[in-house]
């Protein structure tokens, strides 16, 4: 009987398809992984090209921010400096007017011990003999000098042998705010010159010749837009203190003009060139800074800037020696620099600075 052959599940027909089957495998493995790593290596060369155009506007946004800040801060920083100025201005005008009101006050109490000793004294001559000779010189010397002496009770400088008095005779003088100004300047003449303002002005005027000595030379200038002397013929002379006539003249004249026109103080200081000799002593009576400098200006709209600037023009036009400016300020609604301003300029000048009530000198 023939031997039965003995069946085998793995012969060479089932090894070849198997190694087929798992090459086959091999093979699309193969081909997805190469076909991932050139889909991730385009995708890796974009992504770098966008990243960098975001990064480049980023920075550019960045840098405006920057430039924006820093912009900021400078104009901030200048706002600050400003404030601290002014404050600083301030201040330093606080603590002169403290100054000057604790001088005034030491030499009123001295100039009341002085007339208490005479007064007392069986004469003057016996009071004299009393004191010794070089205080009695530098009395004297004291009261002499150019610019007189203050007087007690105003603070005013007093005397001088050749005095120039300046009185505003703008549109402002016809009232102490705007409305009231307004109003007034589209009166009549009459109502014009009977303006409360305007009077006192005049009144300061009458009072400051009365203080002249007779020995001393004067003369009065209004200005507004331009200076005119108050007698026009006797423009660019001076007056003779004991000349009663000639004040009586220009108490009638100052009562027949009415205040118009804006304020040049340029023009006022221009005054003081043209006389000769030139005065030892100046009182400028006025209400606000000036509204124009030289030449009649376009528009009438002035900022508060614009007169500060016309003031400094106005003031370095000055000669170099400057007699003392004795300043009497009538002060107007919107004009908060007027005061520290004039104040500054009688200091510097060695002048006075008073801003007086209402109802004084009447």
């Amino acid at each position: 009987m023939a031997k039965q052959r003995e069946s085998n599940l793995f012969t060479l027909s089932f090894l070849d398809v198997m190694s087929c089957g798992f090459g086959a495998v091999i093979l699309l493995y193969v081909i997805i992984l190469q076909y991932n790593q050139d889909f991730e290596s385009s995708d890796t060369v974009s992504k770098p090209q966008a990243n960098s155009e975001q990064i480049s506007i980023l920075e550019q946004k960045l840098k405006r921010l920057l430039a924006l800040e820093e912009s900021e801060t400078e104009r901030l920083n200048r706002i600050a400096l400003d404030d601290q100025k002014k404050i600083t201005s301030i201040e330093l005008a606080e603590i002169r007017v403290k100054n000057l009101i604790a001088e005034n006050e030491e030499k009123k109490l001295k100039l009341q011990e002085v007339q208490k000793r005479v007064s007392t004294g069986a004469s003057k001559q016996g009071f004299l003999e009393d004191q010794e000779l070089e205080q009695v010189t530098a009395l004297k010397a004291t009261m002499n000098q150019a610019g007189g002496f203050k007087e007690v009770l105003t603070g005013m400088r007093l005397g001088g042998s050749h005095i120039l008095i300046l009185l505003d005779s703008s549109s402002s003088m016809l009232a102490e705010d705007l409305v009231n100004i307004i109003r007034r300047r589209n009166m009549v003449k009459q109502e014009k010159i009977l303006s409360p303002k305007w009077q006192r002005g005049i009144a300061f005027v009458e009072w400051i010749m009365e203080k002249i000595p007779e020995e001393a030379k004067y003369q009065v200038v209004l200005f507004n837009e331009k200076a005119n002397y108050v007698l026009p013929d006797t423009a660019r002379t001076w007056l003779d203190g004991s000349d009663d006539e000639i004040r009586e003249k220009i108490q009638t004249s100052l009562k027949g003009i009415a205040p118009a026109g804006g304020t040049s103080l340029y023009q006022a200081f221009s005054v003081l060139s043209s006389l000769s000799p030139m005065p030892d002593n100046i009182y400028l009576l006025i209400d606000s800074l000036p509204t124009m400098n030289k030449n009649i200006p376009k528009d009438y709209t002035v900022s508060s800037q614009d007169r500060r600037e016309y003031f400094k023009k106005s003031v370095s036009s000055l000669p170099k020696k400057v007699p003392p400016i004795n300043i009497i300020l009538f002060p107007m609604e919107a004009d908060p620099y007027a005061p520290i301003e004039y104040w500054e300029l009688a200091d510097k000048t060695g002048g006075s600075f008073i801003q007086p009530q209402k109802d004084w000198p009447r």
